[in-house]
């Protein structure tokens, strides 16, 4: 290829051919000291010379210096750039832009610069206030985004509340429990087992199968035996419980799962698959059993007697 200088000195020429050939030519060599000759360019009176010029800078562009060439009428490409070049005064320069998209890429830039969480929670557009959402350790300002008018917000600020354990307000929890979005009320349902006490009691009575997910998947993982959690959630959501009881056999939680059977006021088909937990398994109070299998239910009648004859079979 001839020498760089010459084609770069080529870009230019007079002649719109030479000036075509010599942008193709460069591209091909992919040589990044090649962008200085293109940020002439970037104010051409030709679309196509202008256009290659903004793909140069996305090709070989590797620091704020040359990103500068670009602020003038390019910023949305600057801040797209930021996330290559991370360059926060670049990124606080942006954040003033009428362009949420700008204000957006610059906030994520900056999203570890506490004293800048306040200004991104006010910001008109939703894509900014979630970027204090995610990241802001202000218990207040993530209880204000709780009640922000986009549900990605809240939904962030609730997640950013659990995994950095805040200790937020109840009548907070409370108002947000009420929202009319289940992704949202699953999110404080997972939340509310660290919590126990009223809020659990709350998410616990909801309708969502969701949500009601949500607090049987977190029972799981952070509860190992019957406690006042357990209690609660298997007097307002029974069905919970029995997600939770499924791999459990030891004394207490034995105890429980035997107090839900005999439990008439429970639905039918949560006593007959608390039953049917422990198909398999010979430390059965026999006598308690013999009493579920003449219960006024059909379904959990049969659920006895299958477990009945399972365990007959067993000892044969």
């Amino acid at each position: 290829m001839p020498n760089l200088n010459t084609e770069i000195s080529r870009l230019t020429n007079k002649d719109v051919k030479i000036r075509r050939r010599a942008v193709r030519s460069l591209f091909e060599e992919d040589d990044p000291s090649a962008l200085r000759g293109f940020v002439k360019l970037l104010d051409d009176p030709d679309f196509w010379f202008r256009n290659k010029a903004l793909d140069a800078h996305r090709k070989w562009a590797t620091s704020a210096e040359e990103l500068e060439p670009l602020m003038a009428n390019n910023k949305r490409l600057v801040a797209e750039m930021l996330e290559k070049i991370p360059d926060p005064d670049i990124a606080r320069k942006l954040l003033s832009e009428d362009d949420h998209v700008i204000r957006c890429f610059a906030a994520k830039i900056l999203a570890e610069s506490e004293n800048l969480h306040k200004n991104f929670a006010s910001d008109e557009h939703h894509s900014v206030r979630i970027i204090a959402a995610e990241n802001s350790s202000d218990e207040k300002l993530i209880s204000s985004l709780l009640n922000d008018k986009h549900s990605a917000v809240r939904k962030a600020a609730i997640s950013t509340a659990s995994e950095k354990e805040m200790s937020l307000d109840d009548e907070v929890l409370k108002k947000a429990l009420k929202s009319s979005d289940s992704s949202l009320r699953s999110l404080i349902g997972a939340m509310s087992v660290k919590l126990g006490g009223e809020i659990l009691d709350i998410a616990s009575k909801d309708s969502s199968p969701k949500v009601r997910k949500s607090i049987a998947d977190a029972l799981r993982q952070q509860v190992e035996t019957v406690d006042s959690r357990i209690e609660r959630v298997a007097k307002n959501s029974p069905e919970i419980i029995v997600r939770w009881l499924r791999t459990r056999y030891d004394s207490d939680s034995s105890s429980l799962r035997w107090s839900m059977i005999e439990d008439s006021s429970i639905n039918q088909r949560i006593r007959s698959k608390l039953i049917e937990q422990m198909d398999g398994r010979t430390d059965i109070d026999l006598a308690r059993l013999s009493k579920i299998a003449q219960d006024d239910s059909d379904l959990v009648s049969m659920a006895a007697k299958n477990l009945e004859k399972s365990i007959q079979e067993l000892g044969a």
